[in-house]
């Protein structure tokens, strides 16, 4: 049993560290000229409207899709405020006027990683990039962009979100444009929070509209065209596209506050917590008057794991749930679906979940291959699940779903008060080798499939054992590791197709507006994610660890970002060395990214099943028929492509077409 961890720990140090590097760059071959450097940053005056507003000129050195490097100037604009907000109240947009220093990133909003910039709940400012000596008038596109991170971190100030790379490829290309990133209130600050049946806590939501509305009414001023924005995201930032889409087809956004949308990894098949749900999870809580670093203790209490898995398990064997799943337990500072309608006993009717809402602009949607290794990170602890389900059946041979609900949460919180087993949690979290010499018990069903349904909530368990019988997600005995971990790789190929792929694909091929379906397919010979993002002094965040090598393997959540924005770097910005194939992907998908042809020359086609992929050699192209040939299943059900025979079996988001 040493020797084998041993191997194993060899084998992941390996992994680990083949990450970054590529042999194929270090061989000897012809002198290069010297790479060019950047010139010293400027500092500019410019008049904005009623203000003046020092901001900076910086020098990009810029690589063109055929190797040559050259040398563009652009102007930035760092912590531009455009709004403020006090605790639990929707934030009031900031004119610009006067004089502003815009020489440094502002204040990020607070959150419990590690952030370059300090944190603040003084953090709603924005950063603007555009081409050197822009004029007012001069009607440039604009791109504003949303960050991701559950909703619980980030910042538009990350260094791999910089808009100067781009904006200066698009002076280089003869396509100028204007880069907008911006900040916006995370966690509990962010939502989570309910005063009254009539309020909608959904604050960092709120921001967002804010900011839209400063671009609308200043952005013409920096010299762009507020008839001519594309609004986008990634992660968490598209899953608010979704919803900012979705309230300007209610009225609720102004109609013309972006013209175009760009969604990286939304998990459209996520069902967003009720109001009830956000209601309660916060509602005892006394945060008003709390200092900042109180609010994001409890903020970590709620995050805890041993609270997660209690929460999720709860939900999914709760009848009385408002909810049809236990997802937004996993990831609970998620909007959620504000109260439309008061009753005598409280709110009676919740918003829709935005999947039920169409697109409200062109919209470009889609997912990288692996997108579902992050987010399902905590169900997939197959190891751990069955010890949960052996204490829930302990003391009677009754099924699951015979429990009363007293019975399962006094089972849980139990086994969750166990020290042995909190120690069990961070050993399995921390990718400790015990993890090897865990005894699975003897239940009458697989981990792998008590997941499942836990997953989708055992009100739909019917279709989901519907879903386990096709042969492509069928349980395999988990007598042995490998049959565990072939499961584990059912699990996750599951969640990409019922989260991303399988309702992205649906939402663009029911949409009355023009949409480009992607697939990001490439896999970096880097890994983005890192292990110490957790807290100011970097130490180690065992969900983060557990993410990273989660991501070895694929194109996992925010793979695509270092493409997009050709950054060579991380998620926490550390640099990486990207191999050639790296570069030359990241020099022309970042072309592509902010170029009108994504949007025209790719649209989806429902006919033809027409989707933009890149695949996993860097190719970018338009492919037809790509279910059929991408997904072709095992199951005779599936074999025409998976996505498309989980449509027409009714399964794909049943439950969120159920209430």
């Amino acid at each position: 049993m040493t020797t084998q961890r041993t191997l194993i720990a060899i084998s992941i140090s390996l992994l680990l560290a083949a990450c970054g590097s590529d042999s194929s760059d270090n061989q000897p071959g012809p002198t290069k000229p010297e790479p060019l450097k950047p010139e010293p940053t400027q500092y500019v005056n410019v008049d904005v409207g009623y203000a003046n507003v020092t901001a900076l000129r910086e020098s990009v050195v810029i690589n063109r899709v055929n190797g040559d490097q050259v040398l563009e100037n652009v102007e930035v604009f760092k912590g531009l405020r455009f709004a403020s907000a006090s605790r639990f109240n929707h934030s009031e947009l900031v004119p610009l006027d006067g004089d502003v220093d815009a020489t440094k990133f502002g204040f990020v909003c607070p959150q419990l990683k590690t952030t370059i910039q300090t944190q603040s709940e003084d953090c709603l400012n924005l950063n603007l990039w555009r081409p050197n000596n822009t004029q007012a008038g001069d009607d440039l596109p604009v791109y504003v962009f949303l960050h991701g991170g559950d909703f619980e971190y980030g910042s538009g100030s990350d260094p791999l979100v910089h808009g100067d790379t781009v904006v200066a490829q698009g002076v280089d290309d003869d396509n100028p444009f204007i880069m907008v990133t911006l900040n916006y209130r995370l966690g509990i600050l962010g939502s989570h929070w309910v005063k009254s049946d009539t309020t909608d806590g959904n604050y960092g939501i709120g921001d967002q509209k804010r900011a839209l509305e400063w671009v609308q009414q200043y952005i013409s001023d920096f010299g762009g065209n507020a008839s001519n924005i594309t609004l986008m995201g990634q992660g968490a930032g598209a899953m608010s596209i979704g919803l900012l889409q979705q309230q300007m087809l209610d009225g609720k956004l102004s109609a013309d506050s972006f013209q175009r949308a760009i969604m990286q990894s939304n998990p459209y098949g996520f069902e967003y917590r009720s109001y009830k749900s956000a209601k309660n999870q916060v509602e005892d809580l006394e945060l008003e008057n709390a200092s900042s670093e109180e609010v994001l203790s409890v903020q970590s209490d709620i995050l805890s794991l041993p609270n997660r898995i209690v929460g999720w398990v709860l939900k999914s064997v709760n009848p009385l749930s408002s909810e049809a799943t236990p997802m937004g337990e996993l990831m609970p500072f998620s909007p959620y679906m504000a109260c439309e309608k008061v009753g005598l006993t409280g709110c009676s009717k919740n918003a829709e979940q935005p999947y039920r809402s169409d697109f409200a602009v062109p919209t470009v949607v889609g997912s990288n291959s692996d997108d579902s290794n992050t987010m399902s990170m905590l169900p997939r602890l197959t190891f751990l699940i069955p010890k949960i389900l052996e204490s829930l059946q302990a003391s009677q041979q009754d099924s699951l779903d015979s429990l009363s609900l007293s019975q399962v949460e006094q089972s849980v919180k139990e086994w969750v008060s166990d020290e042995a087993n909190v120690e069990m949690i961070d050993s399995l979290m921390s990718g400790d080798d015990a993890l090897v010499d865990i005894e699975l018990p003897s239940l009458p069903s697989t981990a792998y499939e008590a997941v499942s349904q836990l997953f989708f909530g055992l009100s739909s368990s019917d279709i989901t054992s519907q879903l386990l019988g096709f042969n492509d997600f069928a349980p395999h005995s988990e007598s042995d590791l490998r049959l565990a971990m072939k499961n584990m790789s059912q699990f996750k190929m599951m969640m990409n197709d019922m989260l991303f792929s399988g309702p992205n694909r649906m939402k663009a091929m029911a949409s009355l507006q023009p949409v480009t379906f992607y697939h990001f397919g490439y896999k970096p010979s880097f890994n983005v994610w890192t292990y110490n993002t957790n807290g100011e002094n970097g130490d180690l965040d065992v969900e983060d660890a557990l993410k990273t090598v989660s991501c070895i393997s694929g194109a996992c959540n925010g793979s695509e970002l270092p493409f997009v924005f050709n950054k060579a770097l991380k998620l926490d910005g550390s640099s990486v060395s990207p191999s050639k194939k790296d570069k030359a992907l990241m020099a022309t998908l970042s072309r592509l990214w902010f170029n009108d042809e994504l949007f025209s020359r790719y649209q989806y086609d429902l006919g033809s099943d027409s989707v933009l992929v890149v695949d996993v050699n860097g190719d970018i192209g338009l492919e037809l028929d790509w279910d059929r040939y991408s997904h072709a299943g095992d199951d005779p059900a599936l074999s025409h492509g998976r996505l498309t025979g989980l449509e027409e079996s009714g399964i794909l988001n049943h439950y969120l077409l159920s209430n």
